[in-house]
């Protein structure tokens, strides 16, 4: 009886799980073998995550154009002479030098506006080449002078061709009395076709002399440059500096040089006749010019900085048959 049981027991656990469980089982062994399994998306790197912080690195700075305010100053400052050329002097006064027949001549101000004419001549005609004398420029010394940069010219006829243009020198102690040093740019062995003339002189911060000056190197007139470790003897910079303009007056305002020039000659349309200034980081290299004004018969300006916002552009005009004058604008800076 009881091997009976053992048997009937060991039957009952051999039997085949019940139907349901057994289709349970063959359907989850289904849904695994066809599930469709997630596929991960492609990786793609963005140009911002292949390189770190490109999107961070500042835009390249466009460089501002400086633009002023101008206005035209009421009546004259010298009648009976032009070319004039503006120097601030050391106790809040300007001197003005300027040009007539006589040769050159000086007036002082307190105020930069109001000029009283000095006694006697600063640079007087001489023979040859300084039969007329004109178109000052002046630096300072390291002991203690004045050094003035002048056109010296054969005669009175304008233009290359006409007449030959060679640039000179003198010292002085005041401002007042000049001793002549001789000439400093030869236009006929400088390469400058018997035409260098109407000089502006600065002092680098490496103590050179540069010289600004019209030359007729490329026939028609432009603006040429010459560089002297002494201020005495000129090597001409290659190139031109500025092209269809003349009478070069050069200032520094904040990290940028001002080059105020006039044109003066018709042929040049796109340049209409007027007083003009180019914009340059290191002074050799110049933009398109900018108008101050435009009109005929002004030339030679100079130019007085006032303070770091505020110049003062003096010029030469002759509308006869008025005398000629000296005039002047005042531009305030609105942006540098």
């Amino acid at each position: 009886m009881l091997l009976t049981m053992l048997l009937v027991i060991f039957l009952s656990a051999c039997q085949a799980p019940p139907e349901s469980s057994t289709a349970a089982v063959e359907s989850e062994r289904a849904a695994g073998e066809n599930k469709v399994m997630p596929v991960p998306e492609p990786f793609s790197e963005k140009p911002e995550e292949v390189i770190s912080g490109t999107n961070a690195l500042p835009a390249e700075p466009v460089a501002k154009t400086v633009s002023f305010s101008w206005e035209k100053d009421s009546s004259s400052r010298i009648i009976d002479g032009s070319v004039p050329f503006v120097q601030k002097l050391k106790d809040g006064r300007t001197r003005l030098y300027y040009c007539n027949n006589q040769g050159i001549l000086s007036a002082i101000s307190k105020d930069g506006l109001a000029f009283t004419k000095e006694q006697g001549v600063r640079i007087s005609p001489g023979m040859g080449f300084e039969l007329q004398v004109c178109d000052p420029t002046i630096v300072d010394l390291p002991n203690g002078k004045i050094r003035m940069y002048y056109k010296g010219a054969n005669s009175l006829a304008g233009g290359p061709g006409q007449s030959i243009h060679k640039i000179y020198s003198a010292v002085s102690t005041d401002g007042l009395t000049f001793q002549k040093e001789g000439l400093r740019i030869d236009s006929e062995t400088s390469g400058d076709n018997g035409w260098a003339s109407v000089p502006d002189a600065i002092i680098l911060p490496d103590g050179r002399v540069r010289m600004y000056y019209v030359t007729a190197a490329e026939i028609e007139h432009g603006i040429g440059s010459a560089i002297s470790s002494d201020g005495l003897n000129f090597v001409k910079e290659p190139g031109i500096r500025i092209k269809n303009l003349v009478d070069p007056a050069l200032v520094k305002m904040g990290d940028k040089f001002l080059l105020f020039a006039a044109s003066i000659d018709e042929r040049f349309a796109s340049v209409p006749k007027g007083i003009y200034y180019l914009e340059s980081s290191n002074g050799l290299d110049f933009s398109e010019p900018i108008a101050v004004f435009q009109a005929a018969d002004v030339y030679d300006p100079s130019v007085l900085k006032i303070d770091e916002r505020t110049i003062r552009i003096f010029y030469g005009k002759v509308a006869p048959p008025q005398q000629p004058a000296v005039e002047s604008h005042t531009g305030q800076i609105a942006d540098i």
